[in-house]
């Protein structure tokens, strides 16, 4: 199991947590959650910038670039990726450390030096296993092996990482991207590769990933499933995805279409709504949908990390929006959210619990109420509660479930407010 360590990183003071196939966070606002969820990210990302090294070291074969070890190369990448994600390391404590392990034997650790460049010098220590998977590559001819078995190369990466999933960040504040969605492809490609370079990496990596997949929505969700059922021969299963499409318009209110460049939302056949105008829960949400629903009808497993998907969203529809993510979980992806939606943890409890008495309780009945793709499986699942620096499991063993306490803290503070308002006036 992969696990990751943070000491004196932004809000987190200390902490060492292990990465499971369903992870929430929670917490008060500045506590610490996205900064865990950027650092997972930064680490389970590092198998593809070592791809992209290697794809662009294959292009400059024979130039002096080529003088500089597979490792060194790759350390250079790992820190310009960590400022570009992270920020400056001048405003962090100088004994701050990161540490991910990929397997027992294979890990990073970054930390900060004073050193003759600059303070805090972003230091990077790799395993032994690690140095010799890179000097491995090192002695390979990467331009015939890239020639003859590109697909080895990534292979024998995610062997490495023992990990073959994408890795998608959504972050929060998607509306203001949403709503300048006519205008990103202008905005966008009028920037040199500096400029984009001080974009926050994953809200960049978020960016390029929308504007690729925009053009591919310009049918119904309904013709795009017939049109891959169609063209693939790996078996899909039409059940699941059709509950997943139904959840999908009852979120929106209708459907995404991108028509000739125009993105609307489709509430009607012949009623739209030019999506920049639609509402803001609506745009929050529309390319988290949009995402997921592509990776899962394309097969294409990944790890995602979703920054309060909640946003904007009445109760209900919160609900919803947590029923579709155990769904696409539950396709054989991975995912870790952020949130402080006592909806949101409501509703993981009822589907955890809907998959503890599974096999207690009939299962057709218990289906109708919370349909089959959406329950969880609490050994898969792991809360974490963030507060104060520190990282703390909030799940109840003995229920398996989320606590109480952490879903209900807020209402039983105003709930107390009133009752002593109600007392001063009784006596």
């Amino acid at each position: 199991m992969q696990k990751i360590k943070i000491h004196k990183l932004g809000p987190i003071s200390d902490c060492e947590v292990s990465i499971k196939e369903f992870m929430v966070l929670t917490g008060p606002q500045a506590s610490g959650k996205s900064t865990l969820a950027k650092s997972i990210f930064f680490f389970k990302n590092i198998k593809n910038l070592l791809l992209a090294l290697l794809r662009k070291n294959k292009l400059l074969s024979g130039f002096d670039q080529m003088e500089m070890s597979c490792e060194n190369r790759f350390i250079r990448e790992i820190r310009s990726n960590f400022l570009q994600t992270f920020g400056s390391t001048w405003c962090m404590r100088n004994d701050m450390y990161l540490e991910y392990h990929f397997t027992p034997t294979r890990w990073i650790r970054l930390s900060l030096t004073d050193s003759a460049l600059s303070l805090n010098y972003i230091w990077i220590d790799l395993s032994e296993e690690f140095r010799n998977f890179l000097h491995k590559l090192d002695k390979m001819d990467l331009f015939d092996f890239w020639q003859n078995q590109c697909a080895g190369v990534k292979k024998e990466i995610e062997t490495f990482f023992e990990d073959t999933s994408e890795i998608i960040y959504i972050p929060a504040g998607r509306s203001l991207i949403t709503l300048l969605s006519s205008q990103l492809n202008y905005i966008y490609s009028s920037m040199d590769d500096a400029q984009k370079r001080t974009l926050d990496y994953c809200t960049q990596n978020y960016l390029e990933r929308i504007l690729q997949l925009k053009t591919l929505f310009s049918t119904g969700y309904d013709q795009m499933i017939q049109n891959q059922i169609l063209l693939t021969d790996k078996k899909i299963d039409r059940e699941y995805l059709r509950s997943v499409e139904a959840l999908m318009r009852d979120i929106l209110k209708g459907e995404y279409r991108n028509i000739e460049g125009e993105e609307r939302l489709q509430v009607s056949d012949s009623q739209y709504v030019k999506l920049n105008f639609a509402s803001s829960g609506q745009q929050e949400v529309v390319w988290i949908l949009n995402v997921l629903f592509y990776q899962i009808l394309n097969n294409r497993k990944a790890y995602f990390i979703i920054e309060e998907p909640e946003s904007h969203l009445f109760p209900e529809t919160q609900k919803k929006i947590m029923q579709f993510l155990s769904a696409v979980k539950n396709n054989g992806n991975e995912m870790l959210v952020t949130t402080h939606s006592p909806y949101i943890l409501g509703e993981l409890n009822n589907l955890l619990y809907a998959n503890n008495i599974s096999g207690k309780v009939p299962k057709d009945k218990l289906s109708k109420i919370v349909n089959e793709y959406q329950w969880i499986l609490y050994s898969d699942f792991m809360a974490y509660f963030l507060s104060r620096g520190k990282v703390e499991c909030c799940l109840d063993s003995e229920f398996q479930s989320i606590k109480n306490e952490v879903i209900d803290g807020a209402a039983d503070e105003i709930n107390q407010e009133f009752d002593d308002m109600v007392g001063l006036g009784m006596r």
